[in-house]
């Protein structure tokens, strides 16, 4: 009876790391890297991206590289987007070489041999979001994938978010592609252009009032030789605000996208007293964006109502490498070499003292 009590003891102890791996997000191995590539203005204004359960991925096999995709979003069997993929213009993630001096090194080419895969509405999460809230609501959506003008798939908007979901966990290469969106879904408001004005003259600055402009030209003013202004004249005027303002261009924060496993386990040590445990490659993925943050008056000349208005101009993918640890337990170990802590998450999993891994 103990030692069967002592075996389920240890069963128990073996599985609690497995349930604490499966409930966390693993972010390992990426700060280093997403931190290089951090070198333009971050921006921390309103702008929220995407809940990673939340973008729209999109396997490009069987589909040609260079012709643009038109993506016809239906709801209620009315159309209600349109969206044309540029294709030609797709640009590849940056890579961590971090995983190359492990060693075993991950070969980097593997990291870009995954299926091709696109973010629809990659520029419009407001869309995005606009979609899935129309979903809740038990909205009929259908999206028809076209490409020189024949139909090469039709599928449900739950379909879609099932199949987006499997991509993040397998094999891929996110793509960077832009694209333009139409139709009676988008709601997004034009930056409206400023009035042309006819410039008021009072005879007497004592006629401004405090909803008269600021910049209104009054009576005389002999030093100016001409007519002064009532904000130059002191009248309690109405401050006046252009319509929009020079835009603000800022990257927001590398955010996290999906994981998948690859390569091969490995058996190290990874505890002080010798025991061992399988070890794998856990490729991690981000994206970050560029915001132009634009100040806008809708109600110009007064400044009554001016908001910040952003809008998603551009986006870069990364993708970063490292070995985690399953907390599954293996034999015949030996000791992990790592390049300071990038692949690892404590020293006893490494070589000691460390050694470099060449």
């Amino acid at each position: 009876m103990r030692r069967i009590s002592l075996w389920l003891m240890t069963l128990a102890l073996l599985a609690l790391p497995v349930l604490a791996r499966a409930q966390s997000t693993p972010t390992c191995g990426a700060a280093a890297f997403l931190s290089s590539l951090s070198k333009a203005p971050q921006g921390n204004g309103t702008y929220q991206p995407l809940e990673p359960g939340q973008h729209l991925f999109y396997g490009l096999t069987g589909l040609g590289p260079d012709s643009p995709l038109e993506v016809r979003y239906l709801v209620g069997g009315k159309p209600f987007l349109t969206e044309i993929v540029d294709l030609a213009g797709a640009r590849l993630p940056k890579v961590s070489p971090e995983g190359a001096k492990a060693k075993p090194a991950l070969d980097l080419t593997t990291l870009l041999t995954g299926e091709r895969t696109i973010e629809l509405l990659a520029l419009r999460p407001d869309l995005v979001r606009q979609l899935h809230k129309l979903a809740q609501q038990d909205a009929a959506i259908r999206i028809e994938v076209r490409q020189q003008g024949r139909l090469f798939e039709s599928l449900s908007f739950q379909d879609l978010k099932q199949r987006g979901g499997a991509l993040t966990k397998s094999p891929t290469v996110p793509l960077v592609v832009h694209s333009s969106v139409s139709g009676p879904g988008d709601h997004r408001r034009a930056e409206r252009k400023p009035p042309l004005l006819a410039k008021d003259y009072l005879e007497n600055c004592n006629d401004c009032t405090e909803s008269t402009p600021c910049d209104t030209e009054c009576g005389y003013d002999p030093g100016k030789g001409g007519p002064e202004t009532c904000g130059e004249y002191g009248a309690p005027c109405a401050s006046t605000c252009q319509c929009s303002y020079t835009p603000w261009d800022h990257w927001s924060d590398w955010y996290y996208t999906g994981y998948y496993e690859a390569g091969s386990s490995y058996c190290y040590v990874s505890g002080s007293f010798g025991s061992a445990t399988w070890f794998h490659w856990l490729v991690s993925q981000y994206r970050r964006d560029l915001i132009r943050t634009t100040l806008t008056c809708p109600n110009c000349p007064s400044c009554s109502g001016c908001y910040n208005q952003d809008e998603v101009i551009d986006y870069e993918t990364s993708t970063s490498a490292c070995l985690t640890n399953t907390n599954i337990a293996c034999f015949n170990a030996t000791y992990a070499c790592c390049n300071g802590s990038l692949l690892c998450t404590w020293n006893n999993y490494c070589r000691w003292p460390p050694q470099s891994c060449g």
